[in-house]
């Protein structure tokens, strides 16, 4: 899912761009294999250690939207849609790639409809649902992305065990 070719098994995400460099120069500069970081199935590439870093200390901040795929087609059609470069959006310097010029136009319209798309029940903590039946709500520094999907815990050790074994405890989207 995503857009992208394959290196070290993982796709390559953003076709080889820096997110770091999109988020915070409004630029598109392709990254250097060298400079390479796993995250979530996919490759990030930078062209220098120094952007690789940035993204180390937040990878949150960078990683496009739903893995790169539509958040409107999730959202409108339930289904995971690889986004493309030519149709790109960044409402609060978060990243979103779009399946086609219909779908971004759909999310200016109304944003509010599609920013979350990607947050797993809604922000509550998906393992405090399996191992203890309640609702409780996440917090935004507790979070853990699987599958392009957002997970939110209440604390620190619900995160450690989604991070353990995140398909027991993953959404089925």
């Amino acid at each position: 899912m995503g857009s992208g070719t394959k290196a070290t098994g993982n796709a390559v995400a953003i076709q080889g761009y820096c997110p770091v460099c999109v988020i915070e120069m409004k630029k598109w500069v392709k990254g250097d294999s060298q400079f390479a970081v796993q995250q979530d199935g996919k490759t990030y590439l930078f062209p220098s250690e120094e952007r690789k870093q940035m993204f180390l200390k937040n990878p949150m901040k960078y990683t496009p939207a739903l893995g790169g795929d539509c958040v409107v087609a999730l959202v409108e059609m339930n289904k995971r849609v690889p986004g493309a470069l030519q149709h790109v959006a960044m409402p609060n310097d978060r990243l979103y790639l779009f399946a086609n010029a219909k779908a971004k136009e759909m999310f200016n319209g109304n944003s509010d409809k599609y920013v979350n798309a990607d947050l797993a029940l809604g922000g509550k903590c998906s393992v405090c649902r399996v191992e203890m039946k309640q609702d409780v709500n996440g917090a935004p520094q507790f979070t853990s992305v699987y599958q392009g999907m957002r997970y939110q815990f209440p604390g620190l050790e619900q995160q450690q065990m989604f991070n353990r074994n995140p398909a027991k405890y993953a959404v089925g989207k």
